[in-house]
C-alpha cells in the first residue's frame, strides 16, 4: 500500500499542525459531520483527519478540491460544497491555501435539524480560513517548500493573504444581534454561494465571552468598561459600550488573531526546513524539550539537534540568541 493511500480516520492527533485550527472551527461552528485532509510530502492529498466514516472522504475530499479550484485557482477559499451531500441537507468548504500552494480542506455538513450555517458563522469561518491559511503557510507544510530548503534554495515568502477589517455587532441586553456591518460581505458573497440564515445572535463560544467581558457593567457609566479576549486561538473579541437615545447597547468587533511576527520571512532567510520550524513554532509558544517531543512524536535528542541546526543556521551562540534573531530581535538593546 502506498503511503498516499494510508489514511487516519478518527480525531485528530494534538500533535498534527491543523489539530488547533480545526478543534478550534469545530468549538465555533458545530457540524453533523467533518472532514480535514492536507497533502502529503509528495503534493498528494492523502492525510485524512474525520468525525467518522468508511474510508470514501479522501476521494470525496480531492474531487472537491478540484472542484473548488475550477472556480478559484489560488489562494484561501471558503464556499459551498460543490460535492455530493448525501443525506446531509448544507455543507461548506474551507480550502486553506496561500498564493503557491493548497494546505488542507475542511468540509463541515450539517443535517436539516442542525439546520443551515448562520450569516455570523460564515463571518467566523471566513477568519478562521485566513488564520489556518497563514499559519499552515508559515510553517511550510507542502512539499514543494520542504524540496527547495533541502536543495539549498532560497524561498521567497508566499503571497500575503489579504486581512479585512473585523466583524462588527451591536448587540442588545439580551445579546441579540440587532446590527451588524463588516468589510467582508462582498468576498463572502462573491465566494460562499451559501443560503445562509441571517444570524440573531453570536456563535455560542462567543456570546458566552461577550457575557463575561460585561459582567461587570452596572447603572454606573463607571462600570462599563471596555473589554478584550481570545476565546480560541485565531479570533480576539473587543466589546464596548454604545449608548443612545433608545439605552444601552453593547458594541462587538472580532478580529483575526494576527501575530507580532511571521516566520516565513526567517524560514527562507535562514533555510529552515518545515520540521525545524515546527520545533521552534512550539518554542517560540514556551515549550519545554520534553512538550516539544511529545507532541511531534519524535524523541528530546532530535529535538536538540533540531535546535542545534537552526541555531548554526542562524550563525547564532545559544538557543535564546535563535530566538532573538529569527523575531528580529537581535538589533535591539539586550535586556539586563
Amino acid at each position: 500500500m502506498k503511503k498516499r493511500d494510508m489514511v487516519i480516520v478518527d480525531t485528530i492527533p494534538k500533535s498534527d499542525p491543523a489539530y488547533p485550527i480545526v478543534t478550534a472551527i469545530l468549538r465555533i461552528v458545530p457540524a453533523s459531520r467533518w472532514a480535514f485532509a492536507r497533502p502529503e510530502p509528495d503534493g498528494d492529498l492523502g492525510n485524512l483527519l474525520a468525525s467518522g466514516g468508511n474510508g470514501g472522504e479522501l476521494a470525496a475530499l480531492k474531487s472537491e478540491v478540484s472542484m473548488q479550484r475550477e472556480r478559484a485557482k489560488t489562494g484561501p477559499r471558503i464556499a459551498a460544497t460543490l460535492g455530493p451531500l448525501g443525506n446531509y441537507a448544507s455543507g461548506v468548504t474551507l480550502l486553506f491555501a496561500d498564493g503557491k500552494a493548497n494546505f488542507g480542506i475542511l468540509t463541515l455538513l450539517r443535517t436539516s435539524e442542525l439546520g443551515p450555517f448562520t450569516s455570523s458563522e460564515i463571518a467566523m469561518l471566513t477568519l478562521a480560513l485566513d488564520s489556518g491559511s497563514e499559519r499552515l503557510s508559515s510553517l511550510r507544510l507542502n512539499a514543494s517548500a520542504q524540496a527547495r530548503s533541502t536543495a539549498g534554495h532560497r524561498d521567497s515568502a508566499p503571497n500575503p493573504i489579504e486581512h479585512p477589517e473585523g466583524e462588527h455587532y451591536v448587540l442588545d441586553q439580551d445579546l441579540q444581534i440587532v446590527l451588524t456591518w463588516t468589510s467582508q460581505e462582498q468576498r463572502r458573497a462573491a465566494l460562499t454561494g451559501l443560503t445562509t440564515r441571517l444570524a440573531d445572535r453570536l456563535p455560542a463560544v462567543l456570546e458566552d465571552t461577550v457575557r463575561e467581558l460585561i459582567a461587570g457593567w452596572q447603572s454606573d457609566p463607571a462600570t462599563r468598561l471596555p473589554g478584550v479576549a481570545r476565546p480560541v486561538p485565531f479570533l480576539v473579541v473587543h466589546t464596548q459600550p454604545v449608548s443612545g437615545p433608545a439605552g444601552l447597547f453593547i458594541g462587538v468587533r472580532i478580529d483575526r488573531f494576527q501575530p507580532s511576527h511571521s516566520l516565513v520571512g526567517p524560514a527562507a532567510r535562514y533555510h529552515i526546513s518545515p520540521r525545524e520550524l515546527e520545533v521552534l513554532a512550539l518554542l517560540l509558544d514556551g515549550a519545554k524539550l520534553e512538550e516539544i517531543a511529545e507532541a511531534l512524536n519524535i524523541t528530546t535528542s532530535t529535538v536538540q539537534d533540531h535546535i542545534k541546526s537552526m541555531v548554526d543556521k542562524t550563525e547564532s551562540r545559544n538557543r535564546t540568541e535563535l530566538i532573538a534573531r529569527v523575531l528580529g530581535w537581535d538589533s535591539e538593546p539586550e535586556e539586563p
